[in-house]
C-alpha cells in the first residue's frame, strides 16, 4: 500500500506526484487533512472524532501541525483497516523519488527489519556498523533523532501497538517523535542506503507549515541555516563520525 500526504489546496505539489507515480507505475491512495485554518476547538473536535484515544497539546502544537500528525494517522489506519497488507508506504508531496524507489519499497514489504524505516532524510547521523541487508540496500541504525517524514515505510505491528496505545497527550511534530524513537509506543527506526527519496528543495522551500507555526524551530531562517550545516562541511564531518559506530 502506497499512500500519498497530500492537501486538496496543494495541486501543484499533488501534479508533481502524480507525475512520479504514474511514470514508475504505481498505485496510490491520498490523504489530507487541512489544519492550517481551524480553530483550536474545530481541531480538538476533529482528533476525537477521528483518533478518540490520542490528545494533542495545543498550546505547543500549531493547526498546521496537528492537520500533518492526522493526516499520517489517516494514512496509518488505512493499512489496519486493510488486513492483506503487512506494512504501508507513506510520502509526502515535496519529494523526489529515486528509479529504484518501486524495488525498494518491494523487498522491504518482503522483510521489514524496523518498525519504521526511513526511504530518505537529511539526518545524518547513522550507523555505518549497525546495519541489516535488505536487498540490494542496507538499513541503517540511527544514533539519535532521525528528522523528516519525507517517505517512509511503517510495519502493521506498530501502528496496530500505537494506535491500540490509546497516547493520551502528544506535544512534539510527528518527525520529533517517531524520529526519537523514545517514547511508548516507541518504534524501532532505521535508514535506508541509499535513498530513494529525496527532498525537492523547490517544493519544500515553501513550507504549509512554518506560516502558521510561530515558534522558533519553525522559522525558515533556522530551517535554512539547518539545512546549510547539514549538506556543508560541518554536517559531513559530524556524519564522519558515525562509520566507528
Amino acid at each position: 500500500m502506497l499512500v500519498l500526504v497530500n492537501l486538496d489546496a496543494a495541486s501543484e505539489r499533488r501534479r508533481h506526484m502524480v507525475a512520479q507515480f504514474d511514470a514508475l507505475e504505481l498505485r496510490y491512495r491520498r490523504v489530507g487533512i487541512d489544519g492550517r485554518t481551524r480553530t483550536t476547538r474545530e481541531i480538538a473536535a476533529l482528533c476525537a472524532e477521528r483518533f478518540p484515544g490520542i490528545a494533542f497539546d495545543l498550546d505547543f502544537l500549531s493547526g498546521a501541525e496537528v492537520g500533518c500528525w492526522l493526516s499520517h494517522l489517516s494514512a496509518w489506519a488505512l493499512l489496519r483497516a486493510e488486513r492483506s497488507y503487512a506494512a504501508c508506504v507513506v510520502v509526502e508531496d515535496d519529494v523526489r523519488l529515486d528509479p529504484g524507489f518501486p524495488a525498494a519499497v518491494a523487498a522491504l514489504r518482503r522483510a521489514m527489519p524496523f518498525d519504521i524505516v526511513y526511504l530518505g532524510t537529511s539526518s545524518r547521523n547513522v550507523s555505518a556498523r549497525r546495519r541489516v541487508r535488505v536487498g540490494e540496500w542496507s538499513v541503517h541504525e540511527p544514533v539519535g533523532t532521525i528528522l523528516n517524514t519525507w517517505g517512509y515505510v511503517v510495519s502493521r505491528a506498530y501502528v496496530e501497538r500505537f494506535l491500540a496505545a490509546h497516547v493520551r497527550r502528544i506535544r512534539l511534530p510527528i518527525d520529533h517523535f517517531i524520529g526519537s524513537g523514545s517514547r511508548e509506543p516507541a518504534p524501532r527506526i532505521g535508514v535506508l542506503h541509499p535513498p530513494v527519496v529525496r527532498e525537492d528543495a523547490a517544493l519544500a522551500a515553501r513550507s504549509q507549515i512554518e506560516p502558521h507555526t510561530f515558534r522558533p524551530d519553525r522559522w525558515r531562517l533556522v530551517e535554512a541555516l539547518r539545512r546549510r550545516l547539514l549538506a556543508g562541511p560541518i554536517g559531513s564531518m559530524y556524519a564522519s563520525l558515525y562509520r566507528w559506530l
